[in-house]
């Protein structure tokens, strides 16, 4: 007989932890994602904003499309999907394995980032993919910190992350004296390529193959280098601030708070404008963004988003543990398809 499902009201990186200390076997739904545990380890997450394995796969030409889905057909049920593809020599197992750590962090930093704090626990569901790899929750929790620290360090706006991404046009691109930023590179150009004004950074990930993660540093990178629009008034991206623990009766704390959480207040949404030059002090802010023009802009002045260097978007991620370093060099290259 199955278990009920058991809701949980606190963040959910704290929640997989909680979990997976009892050594739960299970899935975690959430708002933005379902991590899958085993035996207290996370064996894999998916989410909506994060391109999956299947799309890492495929739309590198690595498996054909028409390959995946029979063999999720056929193994699927079984949960061995993975163990499939390395019986008919479609990948490697180190290939297989990089693909699917990819793919997991990619969608743990979205669920984990999520603001909403509902989530409920399915107990023994187990993914289709089958064993791969496994991750300790505190290892993906902290590596998900880390790469919400690296996109506050390139350029702190984090509404760049689930809104269109709009390129400059030449003629409205700043000017004057400013941190000198390194041109495009090839993976930006095609990012500026396919940006029509209405893919986000996950649309433009799926669209391109790539990693949802990598797509969003470069758009921040291109707004920090004033290639991209900044938005204005758009909700803020995920984060990872825990919100007050809603605990109901019981160990589980199942039972549902009488409203939902808090809302946190939006991020700021202005640029400050100096009426000499009317030169812009946010890069990749444009001045046709602020509704009313440049009396209205004045009045918006205050408060400011924090102020960062911009030579920060021409830095290269720190990586401290050695895996994960090694796991992002070959990943990009796989992406690159050299």
């Amino acid at each position: 007989m199955s278990r009920p499902p058991v809701r949980y009201w606190q963040p959910p990186g704290e929640t997989v932890e909680r979990l997976a200390e009892s050594g739960a076997t299970g899935a975690l739904h959430g708002e933005a994602g379902t991590v899958h545990l085993a035996d207290g380890w996370v064996v894999h997450v998916e989410s909506d904003k994060a391109l999956g394995l299947a799309g890492l796969l495929t739309a590198s030409g690595r498996v054909p499309a028409e390959v995946w889905q029979e063999t999720v057909r056929t193994s699927g049920p079984d949960c061995r999907v993975g163990r499939a593809l390395l019986e008919q020599g479609r990948l490697t197992r180190g290939e297989l394995e990089i693909c699917h750590l990819g793919a997991l962090y990619d969608a743990a930093f979205f669920v984990l980032c999520a603001r909403s704090t509902m989530t409920w626990f399915e107990p023994g569901a187990r993914h289709w993919l089958g064993p791969v790899r496994r991750v300790s929750a505190r290892t993906l929790r902290r590596e998900s910190v880390r790469r919400r620290d690296v996109l506050e360090r390139i350029w702190p706006w984090p509404q760049l992350d689930s809104s269109p991404v709009v390129p400059v046009p030449a003629g409205h691109r700043l000017s004057g004296p400013r941190t000198r930023v390194p041109a495009p590179n090839r993976r930006q150009r095609e990012l500026l390529a396919h940006a029509d004004g209405r893919r986000t950074p996950g649309d433009l990930a799926r669209l391109l193959g790539r990693s949802a993660f990598s797509t969003t540093v470069d758009v921040r990178r291109l707004a920090a280098a004033g290639l991209v629009a900044t938005p204005f008034g758009a909700a803020p991206a995920p984060g990872l601030a825990a919100a007050p623990h809603r605990p109901g009766p019981g160990p589980e704390g199942a039972a549902e708070p009488a409203g939902p959480p808090p809302a946190s207040p939006l991020d700021a949404d202005t640029v400050e404008i100096t009426l000499a030059g009317l030169e812009r002090r946010v890069p990749g802010a444009a001045l046709a963004a602020v509704p009313g023009g440049l009396a209205a802009a004045r009045r918006r002045a205050e408060p400011r988003p924090p102020r960062r260097p911009t030579h920060a978007a021409a830095q290269p991620l720190s990586v401290n543990d050695p895996d994960i370093a090694l796991l992002h060099r070959v990943r990009t290259a796989l992406e690159a398809r050299l």
